[in-house]
């Protein structure tokens, strides 16, 4: 957390810095334009003032720079700074001159060959005039550069100096602020970090500011996903070597009686069941791998499969033990449909609803497959005519490993499991529910559309 209020603050700083650098550029150029807008602005009422002025009435003795044209106003300036005035006649000859001619080379302002604003240079530096021509008059009006940048300067300053004096406070407050925000992440920091690996409890929330406090209740319904995913495995990890205590545990007391048999019938039946027992423990191991590979994959489902080809793959599969249970399997789909999920994830759900079908329908029984589609979701049904399930067990069996009461088959309880959990995965969901019509069990799956 130190570091992240450390980068915070220096981010923060930085764009402070750098916006108000930007201020500065941009209060220049706006300062420059500003001022030159109103001196020039300035030069051209002087001139038009002069221009209205009636100099035919001056007498030849009248000093040129005699009294001014408009009255003084009591201001504490450097003379440099005031405006030259030259005002000639139509035949070049010197009508009025204002005192500030004498900062000019030659103590007057050179006639110029252009109307309008212009820069000149006169040996002692850059003017910027403005000439124009009224009443056979000549009018000129000029000032030095140097001024006008002071102006400019001045007028920048004004303008950025509150601002640059403002910088380095907002950044201690930008510091400060930032402290205190952080500051309550920092002991959830410290709380996190003293908490044992086992511990899922949410961090506080109270004394949050508004801004972080999404951030951490994320945090904490992260954490619960978590600990149900933990407990999940730990229950899965438990089941697990509980199913396969027991089939191992008789897989050894038959060995161990075939090791020690000498009777070559009771030998037979033992290998009999020796082999019985390995398939069943090899089925389970393969259950137990799917479902732990389908509750560990992660991310979008992009593959999408035919569901009436993988009905028919699903029939033929299990055709051998269709038949030897005498058993009929029917499969009722008519048009292509497609669902997400790869052929393997769709002959989970299948194999393991037609197996149960199959083994629970007795002899001579049938096994019926439908499907249909309504509002973009397919819905594929599993008949069976079985013994059917207490009301109270239609949904215990999803559990993993558990069985209903008097279920002797050899199943390892992890079917309905699997299908369960690879059919939320891919955005359906499964019940079962009893026929109405005679005894016997549907599975329901429905699926989206794809």
């Amino acid at each position: 957390m130190k570091s992240l209020r450390r980068g915070l603050t220096t981010w923060l700083c930085a764009a402070v810095a750098g916006v108000g650098a930007l201020c500065v550029v941009v209060g220049n150029w706006q300062a420059h334009r500003e001022t030159q807008s109103q001196l020039d602005y300035q030069m051209e009422q002087v001139a038009r003032i002069v221009a209205a002025q009636d100099f035919s009435a001056r007498k030849q003795s009248e000093p040129l720079d005699g009294p001014d044209i408009l009255p003084r106003v009591n201001i504490n300036h450097d003379n440099e700074d005031d405006l030259i005035v030259i005002v000639r006649d139509a035949g070049g000859q010197v009508v009025y001159a204002s005192k500030s001619n004498r900062h000019i080379p030659g103590g007057l302002l050179p006639a110029s060959g252009e109307l309008g604003f212009h820069i000149k240079d006169f040996g002692t530096g850059q003017y910027r005039m403005f000439s124009a021509q009224s009443n056979g008059l000549n009018i000129e009006v000029a000032l030095s550069m140097d001024m006008i940048s002071e102006v400019e300067s001045g007028v920048a300053l004004a303008t950025l100096l509150p601002m640059v004096l403002l910088l380095p406070v907002l950044a201690l407050v930008i510091g400060v602020v930032i402290r205190r925000h952080v500051a309550p992440l920092d002991a959830s920091a410290a709380a996190l970090a003293q908490r044992p690996p086992s511990s899922f409890e949410d961090l506080p929330v109270e004394n949050l500011p508004a801004e972080v406090r999404p951030l951490v209740e994320e945090i904490n319904r992260l954490m619960r996903r978590v600990e149900t995913t933990v407990v999940r495995e730990k229950q899965f990890v438990t089941d697990a070597a509980h199913a396969l205590r027991t089939p191992l545990t008789a897989l050894q007391l038959q060995v161990d009686v075939l090791d020690g048999g000498r009777d070559e019938q009771e030998k037979a039946a033992r290998l009999a069941e020796l082999r019985t027992g390995l398939r069943r423990i090899i089925r389970l191991s393969e259950q137990l791998l799917s479902l732990a590979r389908n509750e560990s994959a992660a991310g979008p489902i992009e593959e999408k499969t035919d569901l009436r080809q993988g009905l028919d793959d699903v029939s033929q599969l299990y055709a051998d033990a269709a038949r030897a249970g005498n058993v009929r399997v029917q499969v009722e789909c008519d048009a292509p449909v497609f669902v997400p999920g790869n052929p393997r994830r769709l002959g989970l759900i299948l194999g393991n609803l037609v197996e149960n079908a199959i083994r629970y329908s007795p002899v001579g029984g049938a096994v019926s497959l439908r499907t249909s589609v309504a509002g973009g979701r397919a819905r594929i049904e599993v008949w069976d005519e079985g013994v059917g399930l207490a009301p109270t067990e239609l949904e215990r069996v999803f559990e993993r490993f558990y069985r209903a009461p008097g279920d002797t088959s050899n199943g390892s309880g992890l079917g309905l499991s699997t299908v369960d959990s690879i059919v939320r995965q891919l955005g359906g969901s499964v019940w079962l529910e009893n026929r109405a019509d005679t005894s016997g069990l549907i599975a329901i799956v429905t699926l989206p559309v794809v």
